[in-house]
């Protein structure tokens, strides 16, 4: 029998193993540009269920329970498709375990069948070669075994059909073919399961990999005052300069000041806690790598000291308070609001000028989760909200909160910012939701996007040789220009994008072109395309040197 204890490890056990092998996933773009994110989004996705399962540990709960609020926790959390779909695999596990306290092999033989099913319903277009294929082949492995008394035995043979599918995927994708690479998403449930495995056969979870490791900081804020050797607990974030910043020497050097030292580089941020008698001299040396975020610093002797009479004192103080606290009056509620992702200082702000109500920070390499989401819907405080997500792998997430959500949401399927743009600039607020909806809708898909940034690995896309670091272009069709030009390339995609219907180009220039830069841009398409209207604008969006956008 499989109990609540047991299934809470294997959770733990997978999560952990995808954690620790988040970066192989992200390597595993199908182009070579720098916004590989499906192990992030999976990794973070699957940390909620982590945190579930670990209070689940300490309350002893039972199998179903367990299930239950790993896979609510996973979909809250869920960032880009591939997490909502690794959502939506446990959610099916959690429905073979209704009502059960725990569960036999033939039982847990079933749960990969629902999670199948579970992951497919909730597709509107499955796409083979997939995180949905790998599942489905594992599910009908099983589901063919037959030895289904043994737990351990059946995850074996899930674990061998996953993997078996997983080299696969490049056979139903040619792009993954063409690309050298099996399908990333996949590969995470794959490291889902051998992680279960690994806990089945081993009776311990796989360990987290020391870079991440995070310190309970709480924790350590609270130790006594005989073991504070350093007086400043030290804590922020470093938005990092660029991707060459050597962050192994900025430990090193605060290293030597401090102790109970975590440093985490997670793509372009870094993550630092340090107790040191000389906090100047941290910040000193962080801002040599990026600017500095959320900074705190807190003198440990202090608190302490401070602890037992504020501990005393909040005994009486809450009691006050529950009888004193009224609650807040409720503002009332907006007809309408917009909800919008944005990636960039200048789009937010066109955004906000064309009635965005609430921005949500995100975009390529940092999808905001299900959760982020749906907290930015309540804020909107509307009858009726209308999401843009702005990126086709947002737009699961934005789904998924719409369903969760206590107002009304339409969800218009934008797939970039400038898409986003159109929108709104046709929202009406005296149209009702469907005629907003379909309009909306109608003029997004009216625009055609590129985009223009650099290669971060050899490879051949289209027929086009690319070496790690030249400028690559790109539209719906894939890579089709490159070359060590940003404004050569610009052209060229420009090119590709305009049609006989073409009456307007908008170039938003990214956070490292210079105004100059993208003004000579603006003369080059101008003369080249000299019956449309050309405009630049600044995006201030990362990765992307442009984003390109044409339009009727």
């Amino acid at each position: 029998m499989l109990n609540g204890k047991q299934y809470a490890n294997m959770i733990i056990s997978a999560a952990n193993n995808l954690i620790n092998n988040k970066e192989l996933l992200n390597e595993m773009n199908v182009f070579p540009v720098p916004d590989g994110d499906t192990g992030k989004n999976m990794s973070m996705s699957i940390s909620g269920a982590k945190e579930a399962a670990e209070k689940c540990l300490e309350a002893g709960c039972d199998i179903n329970i367990v299930a239950d609020r790993a896979a609510m926790a996973t979909l809250r959390g869920a960032r880009g498709n591939s997490g909502v779909i690794l959502s939506q695999l446990l959610r099916g596990i959690a429905k073979n375990m209704k009502n059960k306290k725990s569960i036999n092999a033939a039982t847990f033989a079933k749960c990969f069948s629902s999670a199948s099913a579970t992951a497919y319903s909730a597709v509107m277009k499955p796409t083979e070669g997939t995180i949905l294929t790998v599942a489905r082949e594992t599910a009908e492995a099983v589901e063919k075994f037959e030895n289904k008394s043994d737990i351990k035995e059946i995850l074996k043979e899930a674990v061998r059909a996953a993997n078996v599918s997983l080299d696969h995927t490049p056979d139903l994708l040619p792009k993954l073919k063409q690309a050298g690479v099996v399908d990333a998403g996949g590969k995470g449930w794959t490291l889902v399961l051998e992680g279960m495995l690994y806990y089945i056969e081993n009776g311990k979870t796989v360990e987290l990999t020391e870079s991440d490791k995070v310190a309970d900081t709480k924790k350590l804020a609270e130790a006594s005052d005989e073991e504070i050797t350093f007086t400043y607990c030290t804590e922020f974030l470093i938005d990092k300069k660029n991707a060459e910043v050597n962050v192994d020497r900025f430990k090193s050097t605060i290293s030597k000041i401090g102790d109970c030292m975590v440093v985490i580089e997670d793509f372009d941020i870094v993550k630092v806690h340090i107790h040191t008698d000389n906090p100047g001299i941290v910040i000193q040396n962080a801002l040599k790598i990026g600017s500095l975020n959320d900074i705190k610093i807190d003198n440990m002797r202090y608190q302490h000291n401070e602890k037992i009479i504020k501990n005393a004192e909040e005994i009486s103080k809450k009691s006050k308070k529950a009888k004193k606290a009224e609650p807040k009056k409720a503002e009332p509620k907006k007809p309408y609001a917009v909800v919008a992702v944005s990636a960039g200082e200048g789009y937010s702000e066109i955004m906000k000028e064309l009635g965005v109500s609430e921005i949500i920070e995100g975009g390529q390499t940092m999808n905001p989760s299900a959760g982020d989401i749906l907290e930015a819907v309540d804020r909107a405080n509307a009858e009726t909200v209308y999401i843009l997500p702005n990126n086709k792998n947002i737009i699961m997430a934005a789904e998924t909160a719409r369903d969760m959500a206590k107002c009304k949401v339409s969800v218009i399927n934008t797939t970039s910012v400038p898409q986003g743009i159109s929108a709104m600039l046709v929202f009406s607020a005296d149209s009702d939701d469907k005629t907003n909806s379909e309009t909306m809708l109608a003029a997004a898909n009216s625009v055609s996007t590129g985009s223009i940034t650099y290669a971060v690995r050899d490879s051949e896309n289209n027929g086009i040789k690319i070496k790690k670091g030249d400028i690559i272009g790109l539209t719906d069709k894939g890579i089709v220009a490159n070359g060590s030009d940003i404004n050569e390339i610009a052209a060229s995609v420009c090119k590709k994008l305009v049609d006989e219907n073409s009456g307007l180009i908008t170039i938003y220039y990214g956070d490292e072109v210079s105004e100059e830069t993208a003004e000579k841009l603006e003369e080059i398409l101008s003369e080249k395309f000299d019956e449309l209207d050309v405009s630049v604008q600044y995006g201030g969006q990362p990765i992307y040197y442009y984003n390109i956008a044409v339009e009727e």
